[in-house]
């Protein structure tokens, strides 16, 4: 993947994040949501690099930012802010270049003398010893960077010694997943995660001993080769001494992405005065969310010919629609029956179809498009497969769920989810977020399998049976006790990803008779509340024909009242309507689905999802809405 492609996905925001448990091992500090940090690159003539600027261009940025009350504060200020010990003046600015190219001292560095303006300079250390990789200009001197650091306007960082490439995966032979958060493909196989956290200390190391012999000390502040990070990298780099890290993002609320260092809004494109004022303007603004959710069985091809006319033809449609989050499935489900046999990733943890998921990822986001997993866990039926009695069992014979799955209470399911979800986030370029898929859920008669039964008993000392249930107290505890148990084990799968990839945001779908009946959460075993305080996003299955709605406008309209009614809803609820009617198998026409989008408006709804995506339908107003 290209640099630009990469980046292009990280200019949008990363929605609001959840409030999960994360690893104890390394301490986040409280990030500075009002600070503006912008991140360039080169400085010179060259038109067809869209990270190079022109220098009259930076004149007129600099100037539309003195000229509207900004304040450059240099990186020391922000993390004396950060820690109590400073207060920022108003309209803070960061300014930030990337890469160590010799036009910051030439072009930028005279710059930041007449305006008295700080700025984080960052190098690669390898470039600097053997040179730069064919593409890259001409870098600076160490006695430059010597004379800028004495001015004390300049704040050397390092960009690492040689993690400023990507790596290969195994699917196909392109160089595409940043090396700093990627395990390395290499013979025939994956290096193990021992040896990736090795391989990442020894580069930081190193680029700490490089520095500190041409500058005379180590470095404090460390910017991520095109802002990708993982909490392994984060601790081996504060092993190193670095103490400050710079990114890439623009989102303000993402608070475990805020509190892992400084987000920067990339400059890209050359802005003129125009552009630049509203990237100013907008840096910490959230777009407005628009999601379709992508069965990957319906464009998989075993030929890579028709695989990439699938996926090209699908960007086009999201793109043509106003599409700006695609969530993409990750398992295969031939059957069509939500009981998930294979994966479409790399794993060692269940079987897989076809490692095709990384690549689709990446050309979805090359079309500037966020991409979501749509992740299975208790529907994986290799969980139950040898350990038939791991499965989800009813209380009375008859009451089976729609889905077979695995029960949430086998310590044993538990490690193999983590397993697998650990998998994908080490095996995958980064993405931008997860969804659960709609198996995370127990029924009212659920679940009876021995693991369950055992905790049952622990708590209420009596065995379980249909009578013992039938206690009003009883019920209501043992619902609160699963619907527990399931938000932990999403929790628990979700820090499992963000060990890799710490940017992710989790997402979970909800069955609307959850909000909608005062049951609805002994029933499934879901409670929306708990939705609410524990994920980015909850997605609420909109499907009025699917629950058999008499009105399904007025339906819709409920639904949504009930749903935004709770605080904090408005911005965290997503409404995903269906396309598609299951029971009398045919797509919605426009109309239609222009009349529930409507009625979800009427009930005070913003955020939209569409499922399922016609991806051979000419016609796509059904996500113009």
């Amino acid at each position: 993947m290209t640099m630009h492609a990469f980046c292009r996905r990280l200019l949008g925001a990363l929605l609001l994040a959840p409030l999960l448990l994360l690893p104890a091992a390394i301490g986040y500090a409280a990030g500075i949501q009002n600070v503006i940090s912008l991140c360039y690159h080169d400085v010179g003539p060259d038109k067809k690099n869209p990270y190079t600027i022109r220098k009259e261009q930076l004149v007129d940025h600099f100037n539309i930012l003195k000229a509207n009350g900004y304040h450059p504060i240099s990186v020391e200020q922000y993390v004396q802010a950060q820690q109590g010990l400073a207060v920022l003046p108003d309209k803070p600015v960061l300014i930030t270049f990337d890469d160590g190219y010799q036009s910051f001292y030439r072009d930028v560095y005279p710059l930041l003398k007449d305006y008295g303006y700080p700025a984080v300079f960052s190098v690669v250390t390898s470039w600097l010893q053997s040179g730069p990789p064919p593409g890259i200009g001409p870098l600076v001197t160490w006695e430059q960077m010597r004379e800028m650091e004495a001015s004390g306007l300049v704040t050397i960082a390092s960009h690492t010694h040689a993690l400023h490439k990507f790596l290969e995966t195994d699917t196909f032979p392109v160089e595409d997943t940043p090396a700093a958060v990627a395990l390395e493909y290499r013979n025939g196989q994956y290096e193990t995660p021992e040896a990736y956290k090795n391989r990442v200390a020894a580069d930081l190391q190193r680029s700490q001993e490089v520095l500190a012999g041409n500058l005379g000390h180590p470095v404090k502040v460390l910017t991520w080769p095109f802002g990708e990070y993982s909490l392994i990298a984060v601790e081996v780099a504060k092993q190193a001494g670095f103490e400050t890290f710079l990114m890439l993002g623009d989102d303000v609320t993402a608070s475990l992405h805020q509190k892992m260092g400084i987000k920067r809004t990339i400059i890209y494109g050359s802005p003129g005065e125009k552009e630049f004022t509203k990237t100013i303007s907008t840096a910490n603004v959230k777009p407005m969310p628009k999601m379709a959710q992508l069965d990957l069985d319906y464009i998989y091809d075993e030929s890579p010919v028709r695989l990439e006319q699938n996926i090209d033809s699908v960007a086009h449609l999201l793109n043509r629609s106003g599409t700006n989050i695609v969530v993409l499935q990750a398992f295969a489900d031939d059957k069509g029956d939500g009981n998930i046999r294979q994966v479409y990733f790399h794993t060692t943890a269940g079987p897989v179809k076809a490692n095709v998921f990384s690549h689709v990822v990446q050309k979805l986001q090359a079309a500037g498009l966020f991409v979501y997993a749509w992740m299975p866990s208790l529907a994986c039926q290799w969980l139950v497969k040898d350990h038939p009695e791991d499965a989800v069992q009813p209380i009375e014979t008859g009451k089976e769920g729609w889905y077979r799955r695995a029960s949430p209470f086998s310590p044993q399911v538990r490690e193999k989810l983590r397993h697998l979800f650990r998998d994908f986030a080490a095996y995958n370029p980064p993405f931008d977020g997860i969804l659960f898929q709609d198996d995370v859920y127990l029924s009212d008669f659920e679940d009876a399998s021995p693991a369950a039964k055992a905790v049952f008993r622990a708590r209420f000392n009596r065995d379980m049976t249909p009578e013992a249930l039938k206690d009003p107290e009883i019920q209501k505890e043992w619902a609160r006790i699963k619907i527990r148990t399931l938000n932990d084990l999403t929790v628990e799968l979700a820090n499992e990803v963000r060990v890799y990839r710490p940017q992710t945001m989790v997402a979970r779908n909800i069955y609307a008779p959850a909000i909608l009946d005062p049951n609805g959460p002994i029933w499934l075993s879901q409670d929306f509340n708990d939705y609410l305080n524990l994920y980015d996003y909850t997605v609420v299955m909109a499907y009025p024909y699917m629950e058999k709605a008499d009105n399904p406008a007025e339906w819709l309209q409920n639904l949504a009242r009930a749903a935004l009614s709770q605080p904090g809803a408005k911005n965290k609820v997503v409404f995903k309507l269906q396309t598609y009617d299951w029971w009398k198998k045919k797509w919605l026409s426009a109309r239609e689905l222009e009349n529930h989008v409507r009625a979800l408006k009427a009930g005070g709804a913003t955020l939209f999802s569409y499922y399922p995506l016609n991806v051979f339908s000419s016609k796509d107003e059904l996500l113009t809405y």
